[in-house]
């Protein structure tokens, strides 16, 4: 999938290495509402996951989706997303999520978000979350403070 900005023009998805920082990871158990009757992970919990994930990433560097919406009146919203499953996850499983920025906007930004299972690569998905204010839905810039939390996501240490 191409990224493309509000003018048109694609984007560099140089992906960075996500390091194994516990900010950037969240480790989660497949429990049995996460499956379908086969004890296979249902496609649409993915995204559970993935969102769990990032609001955990993103509360540990400093920020909370809450306080996005009751300090500036701003909510962020998925427009965009791409999934690739590569195996299934299983009932049981212990699952990480490491949490990595592709690239940021003034009012958007690109993720990624790979799932591992034994340092195996199960599923990517890549995102595209908007900044809007609450009160009529259009684009905002990230506040100042989301600066340092985008620049601990884009870290491209390795472990």
């Amino acid at each position: 999938m191409d990224i493309i900005d509000y003018e048109g023009r694609k984007m560099p998805t140089k992906m960075h290495s996500c390091s194994d920082s516990p900010v950037k990871t969240y480790q989660f158990r497949i429990c049995y509402e996460d499956t379908d009757a086969g004890g296979i992970v249902y496609h649409a919990k993915y995204l559970g996951i993935a969102e769990r994930a990032r609001t955990e990433s993103i509360r540990q560097l400093g920020g909370s989706v809450a306080e996005l919406y009751r300090t500036h009146g701003l909510i962020l919203v998925v427009r965009k997303m791409e999934i690739q499953y590569r195996q299934p996850l299983f009932l049981d499983d212990v699952v990480n999520v490491k949490t990595c920025l592709i690239s940021v906007l003034k009012a958007s930004c690109w993720l990624s978000q790979i799932f591992t299972k034994a340092n195996e690569r199960v599923t990517e998905i890549k995102l595209q979350l908007v900044c809007l204010k609450k009160r009529n839905y259009v684009p905002s810039p990230f506040p100042d403070n989301w600066k340092k939390i985008f620049a601990a996501l884009s870290e491209t240490q390795t472990s």
